[in-house]
């Protein structure tokens, strides 16, 4: 397969030998908007005849492009081996009952020479009535947001062509969260922020706050209108209170121990669309922007965020304890944060006083809170957590 830069997911090889093979298997991906369902398939449709000596008919259908009642495809000829590809299947769920179930019994239906493959933004069993039990014909793929190393790959390569591009790695990373369709817009965006400065000016460290504002209005706006449509379309009750888990996750991440009975379901359909992520041992908002977005859309002010006053004594007394697991610089830096909880400290602050160096490069302290937050995951939010304030600096939220 050729190196897929956005959609590199180990999941995908698998999928082509499985819709190839001797007896196909039947498999869904499933994935919030934008998500990169549909590119994946259009890659897997390119690739099908190329992999493993597939020579199958493959039959692509758009089911947010038919009628109500459109009947399932057929096998090209009889007894002839095909592939089906069924993009937004998603959209059926619109239908009467008598009309999905047409299509509920076509997927359940032996048929051994038919491999299939469908793309929707939530798993069967929420299609309709029926569909729960085509589970058992199916492996399903969820296709959440991409890992810290893979985003960063993406991000670099991006940024390739600039000098002095290192400051803006991380902060570029952590605004798209992971996301596809984000990562998939940082050339564009790199490209149009250059357009606007004068010629002969690079992009750099400077730009960060322009980058920021561009990602969020040009690109982002897309995404998240999309992602509030769908908690829109999901509706909001007392069993399944989608919008009180986001008001929380607005103001610090919400750790695994933390979710209630009621708050499980909600949060695996959150985890599903893309909305939120998972960093250590708690679940978060995918990026800072979205953050802003929601903020707007529920009327909630993040910028005035209750801390509660943390058991000094405990958490430094748990620090001292376990001070093996630090290295000398994160220890430091934590007990600095320790010291200010809520309070948020600046990177010129940190490279004077932690690593007494008033003119070091901001790389240095994004990679320093970098090794920390990954130490901080080991104690499941019991120390805290660092929080990002862009444009100011970096605040310590206790557990």
């Amino acid at each position: 397969m050729h190196n897929l830069p956005i959609f590199a997911r180990p999941s995908l090889p698998r999928i082509i030998q499985n819709l190839c093979g001797d007896a196909p298997v039947g498999v869904s991906l499933v994935g919030g908007p934008l998500m990169g369902k549909s590119t994946a398939l259009a890659y897997l449709a390119a690739e099908l005849a190329a992999v493993g000596g597939c020579n199958r008919p493959v039959v692509q259908v758009n089911c947010a492009q038919m009628r109500p009642g459109t009947p399932p495809p057929q096998a090209p000829a009889e007894d002839e081996g095909y592939v089906v590809l069924l993009d937004n299947f998603d959209a059926i769920r619109r239908w009467r009952e008598d009309e999905q179930r047409a299509w509920a019994e076509w997927i359940s239906s032996p048929q051994p020479a038919r491999g299939l493959l469908l793309a929707s933004r939530c798993p069967l069993y929420e299609i309709g009535v029926d569909f729960g039990s085509t589970l058992p014909y199916f492996q399903q793929n969820f296709l959440g947001l991409l890992d810290d190393a893979e985003s960063a790959r993406i991000v670099r390569g991006a940024l390739a062509a600039l000098p002095d591009n290192e400051p803006l790695l991380l902060p570029l990373v952590d605004w798209c969260g992971g996301h596809p369709f984000l990562l998939a817009q940082v050339a564009e965006l790199l490209a149009d922020v250059g357009g606007l400065l004068p010629a002969g000016v690079p992009i750099g460290p400077a730009h960060l706050p322009l980058l920021r504002l561009r990602l969020a209005a040009a690109y982002g706006r897309l995404l998240f209108d999309s992602q509030w449509r769908a908690i829109e379309g999901r509706g909001d009750s007392a069993e399944k209170p989608i919008s009180g888990l986001l008001g929380q996750m607005l103001r610090r991440g919400l750790g695994f121990e933390e979710l209630t009975p009621t708050q499980t379901e909600p949060m695996n359909w959150l985890l599903v669309q893309g909305l939120v992520g998972i960093d250590g041992h708690r679940y978060r908002l995918f990026s800072p922007l979205l953050q802003e977005y929601l903020a707007m859309k529920l009327s909630v002010d993040t910028a005035v965020v209750a801390v509660t006053e943390p058991d000094q004594g405990a958490i430094h007394a748990l620090v001292e304890r376990e001070s093996h697991r630090f290295t000398p610089q994160e220890k430091s830096l934590l007990l600095y944060f320790l010291d200010r909880p809520g309070v948020i400290v600046s990177v010129d602050e940190l490279l004077a006083e932690i690593w007494q160096r008033p003119d070091g490069s901001v790389r240095r302290v994004q990679e320093g809170i970098r090794r920390l937050r990954h130490r901080l995951s080991e104690f499941n939010g019991s120390v805290g957590t660092i929080d990002n304030e862009w444009g100011q600096g970096y605040r310590y939220v206790p557990g």
